[in-house]
């Protein structure tokens, strides 16, 4: 009787962890399949807008124009291309490629790697960039969270040029054609003596197209002689 007690237990503790196993494998392939519809709808161009904060005081707006292409069935890549509102015209300031890899537990891997021009205290500055996140599926879209590296040029005391990302965290998610990435990390640079941090917010607005100074207001050259 204890023997059959015995294996009765052992097949209900296999039947439960069975069951357990199946919706752990059904929860995971549909994250995949989440993760790959989610960015099968990327794919194409887009035109938008950049609004950025650094410790809450706002910064110019920057514009953008992203393309992403799908590499295979678990890879898409693509390249933002950012722009400034200039009286001649859209101004080129920058590129960051983007490239996320679907994994098997349908996370992806999200790469943002870039350089391009930033003002400090309204004077030009060469920055580099370098993101890395995991995303998962959340509701409309993907969350991702992570960390990486950012250099600025031309920093007092050479502060800028170590600048590690020591938290990261991001949301994509698509509604009605719109695209919608919100963006938050935090900067430390430390140099001799000196350490400081930023936090940086980020939030991108996009609807397919590729005429990016469609989204700009009207601005005006001044004219030859003017304005001294």
């Amino acid at each position: 009787m204890f023997r059959d007690r015995s294996a009765k237990f052992s097949m209900s503790l296999f039947a439960v962890l069975f069951a357990l196993g199946m919706v752990f494998a059904t929860s995971v392939i549909a994250s995949a399949a989440d993760s790959r519809q989610f960015l099968k709808g990327l794919v194409g161009d887009w035109i938008g807008t950049c609004e950025q904060s650094t410790d809450g005081k706002t910064a110019e707006n920057k514009y953008f124009h992203a393309n992403i292409k799908q590499l295979d069935s678990n890879t898409y890549a693509g390249k933002f291309d950012y722009y400034r509102n200039t009286p001649n015209g859209p101004l080129n300031i920058g590129q960051s490629g983007v490239k996320f890899e679907i994994g098997p537990d349908g996370a992806a891997k999200g790469t943002i790697t870039g350089k391009g021009v930033v003002l400090v205290e309204k004077k030009p500055k060469n920055q580099e960039h370098e993101l890395v996140e995991v995303l998962t599926c959340a509701e409309n879209g993907l969350r991702g969270t992570g960390g990486g590296k950012l250099s600025v040029d031309g920093m007092p005391f050479g502060i800028g040029k170590n600048g590690k990302v020591q938290s990261a965290t991001s949301s994509w998610s698509l509604n009605s054609g719109v695209l919608t990435i919100d963006q938050k990390i935090k900067v430390g640079f430390r140099a001799l003596v000196f350490n400081k941090s930023f936090t940086i917010a980020a939030h991108f607005t996009a609807k397919k197209g590729t005429n990016v100074a469609s989204l700009m207001p009207k601005t005006y050259a001044t004219p030859t002689g003017a304005g001294h």
